[in-house]
């Protein structure tokens, strides 16, 4: 299936209908930053069924249509048609009937988008699963945009598994593996749903079952409960009625008793009305006195308060006074200094107007001597450049004929050797020949491709039966892959990291009991130190450590070290103990030479020098991977082992494969070489054909061609004769050129001369507006300050008057405080004298309303035994009323029914009513303990009994759907992992060779990691460029990560092919050199596997080497054009027209 145009309408910058044709070779994509380049391949990546909004950079799906632009209306949907050549039938079986594909997707602003396959609508999910089974798709690795270069460099082992899968062509197996266990997973939650479904209804019945056997005990109680109702209900009747008549003579007495005592409360509130008649006017004459009082007091308050308001009055009149005076003085000297001023200044500016009137006559004569020499210089140039001019016209024209007349004749004699090898006669027969064999080949593919058919018929079936033994060795052949990946791994890690030749004394000894720790924390960097001899440092043995013991109790360090006798001094004085707390106790007391140590790697040495535990060592992890590495080597052999039994089963299984295999491989032999035979023969007679038609048409435009190029150079060579001599042109621009000089001289010194006056004249009228200036400032100044001092003058006479004035206030404040005093003393009397009269009235009240008090109370307690008399007769009516309620409601009769109910005519024949309620609450109690009742039961349990049948044959059907679906992922999940392990190998092969052509050297390698299923592994990359260590990608500069991740990309389309790539701008960090490497690779894979290059661009050697070029441009703001150069057909024109 292969690509062949992209057509977009409004999508994004392209408002207008715009095709990108999408043919063999490389397909170069350039313009400005910001035309609209990265949309075409956002629209082939929507188009491929991307459905996320952030992916295509907007904050929704409609922000993909053409939004509008100043000049342009926005519009209102997107479409974008991609056209497949499906003429191999490779698409799914859905879409695999037409010679071509056309899949179109259309958007609607607000109403979402939808796909069309050939016209006909398709879901999203079929056009993914349609580009995943072809190796790209909307996020595949094919699709390199701006950012995916880095992103394959910072994402997780996890993540690049992604382009493995894609090598595998597992990406559609993945979404179909998702959808079996989305269903599954339904299947499985419906299932559990069903069976807690089936037991609720199970439980349902057998209660059922209980509750029919309640209802008939139900029935018998509710009898008897309702004839006791009648009994109790018939007795509290009868006792109601009674009630009711006692009340209704007691309230009639209560009655009575209250009218006699309401007539004495009146008396005695008539009394208590009289005296309070009186208080009114005692009160009004007490508050006037009182409120006479008052006000004077007042008054003599006021008085002191002015008394002491004119003293800090006179005060502020005196200081105010002297301030003025001080202002006056002031302001008088600025009115002299201002005269003194204004006087300098007016001499200044009368010599600044000498100096004017001087420098004006010697400016105007500078000026116009300046305009003459101006002219005159004008005039020396114009004349320096059309000689000069004369001059280079005569030369350009003659090197023109002259390259012209060369050029002629080396085409013309290309073009004749061209015809005089063009032989019509021999491609004519050629062609002929080549139709003739061709027939014949398609004779013989016809029966080779009918017994290869019946030769893979017989293959099928043996085919199965190695199935199993392939499988088991499959596996084997995994794990001892993993194995060998991690030994290597650790044997790198191990092997002289430091950069040394010696071996650390740290490879030859063994730690047992997890003492790691314990050693290097005591002997740290010492144990990468060789033993015997070494270039910087090293361990010497036969040291003597007699009489240095492990302190006491405390386990020696050296019964768990063993194989490095070089270590035994160093070891002899140390001790391990369990905790950190202990060895701090014991770190006092150590001699010279002793230590302890933790087993998680605590140290306490006897200089007092300590190491907490849990710092990081390398030391202790180097020991831990070295036993890792011995362990790993011994399972490997084990492991080894159990691939060969398996590899020779596989090949007993596999024998019995050789026939049919032999049988189809010949028939397929035969076949391939009949179908070769039929493309060469194809090949052959098009080429023959299309060459005969070349060079018919070739031979007609060389002889067009030869007759005007003789032609042009005809009149080239005649005009060369036409030029003449350039000595005289030479010599009359240098004359021209020296006069110029010379004009130029003078002109400078009359423009210096000139701009001199002028300054000197700028300075003076600069000076003389500044003089103007200041001279009004000064006079402003000199008005203001006399303006001042006249306000000051006369704010100073207000002043002196105010002084007089307050002057005589004080005698006339101490007269009216000796009147006040006398008008004091006599309102204090009168008041005093209200007052008594109030509390004698008042006490005379206080009497009467004692005696009122005693009056309504005794009214009041007549009235409360009334109401409580009311209150009984309510009583007893509502009792009356609340049991007719009850009767009609318990019952559903009248009182006058309740004795057939009842079964009795006489209620004091029926007992107390103790007696009666106690039966009716124990016959209540029983129907309780019967519990809620069913009385349809027996019919709802027949309807459950119904249901339960019916569920479970639903969860017998869904069981078998359950095993079918996991049968299904078990199958989808093998055949992932196969694919995944067969194309990791393939994969990481064309990994290693595009590392060395990319870099010029060097090595690469990929690793499956985190993960011993190949399904959730993740994926690391290890380079190695020339002259550098293997180290992850990470850790490689920025071009080298982008050569990495080009060379990992590029094996994923060696191993499978995707119809079409594209790459963003994955050149720009690149420099010359690696570009040329990238173009070149470029052109290899596309050669090799027929994939079509989409490459956008900024770099000329990029755009040099593409097959075609597409210009993206915004000639208006907003909105992308396209347009296109063929540089093959270009460079065919060129050549025809250069021959």
């Amino acid at each position: 299936m292969k690509f062949r145009s992209l057509k977009m309408t409004g999508f994004k910058s392209f408002a207008e209908s715009a095709e990108v044709e999408i043919d063999d070779g490389l397909t170069g994509i350039v313009g400005p930053n910001g035309c609209g380049k990265s949309n075409i391949v956002e629209g082939l990546r929507w188009i491929m069924g991307e459905s996320n909004a952030r992916q295509m950079r907007g904050a929704e799906m409609d922000d993909i249509i053409f939004a509008g632009t100043d000049q342009r209306p926005a519009r209102n949907l997107a479409e974008i048609t991609l056209n497949l050549d499906n003429s191999n039938r490779s698409a799914p079986s859905d879409f695999n009937d037409d010679d071509e594909i056309e899949i179109t997707r259309k958007i609607e602003r607000g109403k979402g988008s939808s796909f069309y396959v050939n016209a006909r609508p398709a879901r999203a999910k079929d056009v993914q699963l349609l580009f995943a089974d072809s190796a790209t798709g909307a996020r595949s690795s094919g699709m390199v945009s701006q950012g995916r270069i880095g992103a394959i460099v910072g994402a997780k082992p996890v993540d690049r598994r992604a382009l493995l899968e894609e090598a595998a062509n597992i990406r559609g197996l993945h979404a179909r593996r998702h959808e079996a266990e989305l269903r599954l997973r339904g299947a499985e939650t419906n299932l559990e749903r069903l069976d807690d479904v089936i037991a609720g209804l199970v439980e349902q019945r057998d209660s059922l079952r209980k509750q029919a056997r309640q209802a008939a005990r139900y029935r018998s109680v509710a009898d008897r409960i309702r004839k006791a109702d009648a009994q109790l209900l018939m007795a509290r009747w009868s006792g109601a009625e009674t009630a009711l008549a006692d009340s209704e003579d007691a309230l009639r007495s209560a009655r009575s008793i209250t009218a006699e005592r309401t007539e004495a409360a009146a008396a005695c509130a008539t009394v208590r009305a009289e005296k309070a008649a009186t208080l009114p006017e005692l009160r009004e004459t007490e508050v006037a006195r009182a409120a006479e009082f008052q006000r004077l007091s007042i008054g003599r308050d006021e008085l002191d308060r002015e008394e002491e308001r004119v003293r800090h009055a006179i005060e502020r009149v005196t200081a105010q006074q002297a301030q003025m005076r001080d202002d006056i003085g002031r302001e008088e000297s600025l009115r002299g200094d201002a005269g003194e001023a204004m006087a300098r200044l007016q001499r200044e500016a009368t010599e600044l107007q000498q100096q004017i009137d001087d420098a004006e006559p010697q400016r105007a004569a500078a000026a116009d001597r300046l305009t003459a020499i101006r002219a005159e210089a004008d005039a020396a140039d114009a004349a320096l450049a059309e000689a000069a001019g004369r001059v280079r016209a005569a030369v350009s024209t003659r090197d023109a004929l002259a390259t012209r007349i060369g050029d002629l004749e080396r085409r013309i004699a290309g073009a004749e050797a061209s015809l005089a090898g063009i032989s019509l006669d021999s491609l004519t027969a050629a062609a002929g020949s080549a139709a003739i064999t061709l027939e014949a080949a398609q004779t013989d593919a016809t029966k080779a491709t009918a017994a290869l058919a019946t030769a893979e018929e017989g293959l099928t079936s043996a085919q199965a039966t190695s199935d199993s033994a392939q499988q088991a060795h499959r596996e084997a052949t995994t794990q001892n892959a993993r194995l060998q990946a991690e030994i290597d791994a650790l044997g790198y890690l191990l092997a002289g990291s430091d950069g040394g030749n010696d071996i650390p004394i740290l490879d030859s000894l063994s730690v047992s009991d997890g003492m790691e720790a314990a050693l290097t924390a005591c002997l740290a960097d010492e144990l990468s130190a060789p033993a015997g001899s070494g270039e910087m440092a090293y361990w010497r043995g036969g040291a003597d450590a007699t009489g240095l013991l492990p302190p006491e109790g405390s386990t020696p360090l050296a019964a768990h070290i063993s194989g490095a006798p070089e270590l035994a001094a160093a070891l002899a004085g140390i001790g391990i103990v369990s905790s950190s707390s202990e060895a701090q106790v014991m770190q006092p007391d150590l001699r010279p030479g002793q230590a302890l140590t933790t087993p998680d790697g605590g140290l306490w040495r006897w200089d007092g020098f300590v190491r907490k535990t849990g710092a990081s060592d390398a030391g202790a992890e180097r020991i831990r991977q070295r036993q890792r590495l011995e362990e790993l080597q011994a399972g490997f052999a084990e492991a080894a082992a159990s691939e060969s039994r398996l590899a020779t089963a596989l090949e007993e299984a596999e024998a019995a494969l050789a026939a049919a295999r032999e049988t189809q491989a010949t028939c397929r032999g035969a076949a391939a070489t009949a179908e070769q035979a039929l493309a060469t023969a194809r090949r052959d007679e098009e080429s023959c054909r299309l060459r005969l038609a070349a060079s018919e048409e070739r031979a007609g435009d060389l002889q067009s061609g030869l007759a005007t190029m003789r032609a042009d150079l005809a009149v080239a060579q005649t005009e060369a004769a036409a030029l003449g001599d350039d000595a005289a042109l030479a010599a009359a621009e240098n004359e021209a050129r020296q006069a110029a000089e010379t004009q130029r001289g003078h002109l400078a010194e009359a423009m210096q001369a000139e701009s001199q006056l002028a300054a000197t004249l700028r300075a003076a009228r600069d000076r003389q507006q500044s003089c103007a200036a200041e001279t009004a400032q000064w006079q402003e100044r000199q008005a203001g300050a006399v303006a001042r001092v006249e306000q000051m003058q006369a704010r100073l006479a207000e002043a002196d008057a105010e002084q007089q004035t307050l002057a005589a206030k004080p005698d006339e404040i101490a007269a009216q405080r000796h009147a006040l005093a006398d008008r004091l003393d006599e309102a204090e009397t009168l008041r005093q004298q209200a007052a008594d009269a109030l509390r004698t009235a008042e006490a005379a009240l206080a009497e009467a309303e004692t005696a009122q008090r005693e009056a309504d109370a005794t009214l009041a307690e007549g009235r409360e035994s009334q109401i409580r008399a009311e209150g009984a007769r309510e009583r007893a009516e509502e009792t009356r009323r609340v049991l007719l309620v009850q009767i009609e409601d318990k019952l559903a009769c009248g009182p006058d029914g309740l004795a057939a109910l009842a079964e009795t005519e006489d209620a004091g024949t029926l007992g107390d009513l103790t007696s009666l309620e106690d039966r009716v609450q124990r016959l209540i109690r029983e129907r309780d303990t019967i519990g809620p009742v069913n009385l349809r039961a027996e019919a709802e349990m027949e309807e459950v009994a119904t249901r339960i049948e019916s569920m479970e044959t639903e969860a017998e059907d869904l069981v078998a759907a359950i095993d079918k679906l996991r049968t299904a992922i078990s199958r989808l999940n093998r055949q992932g992992r196969e694919q995944l392990l067969s194309s990791f190998a393939t994969v990481n092969g064309h990994f290693r060779d595009l590392f060395k052509i990319l870099f010029g050297g060097g090595t690469a390698e990929l690793q499956l990691t985190e993960s011993d299923d190949p399904l959730e592994a993740g994926l690391e990359i290890l380079a190695q460029p020339p002259g550098k260590r293997l180290q992850s990608l990470s850790l490689l500069s920025g071009g080298e990560q982008a050569l990495t991740a080009l060379a990992m990309i590029f094996a994923v389309f060696l191993t499978n092919p995707a119809p079409i790539c594209v790459l963003d701008e994955v050149d720009a960090p690149l420099d010359d050199t690696n570009v040329a490497r990238f173009c070149d690779l470029l052109r290899e894979i596309a050669n090799k596997t027929g994939t079509r290059f989409l490459v956008i661009t900024h770099h000329r050697m990029t755009m040099a080497r593409m097959d075609r070029l597409f210009g993206v441009t915004m000639e208006q703001r907003g909105i992308s054009k396209l347009v296109s150069v063929d540089l093959q057909t270009a460079e065919r024109i060129r050549d025809v027209a250069v021959a």
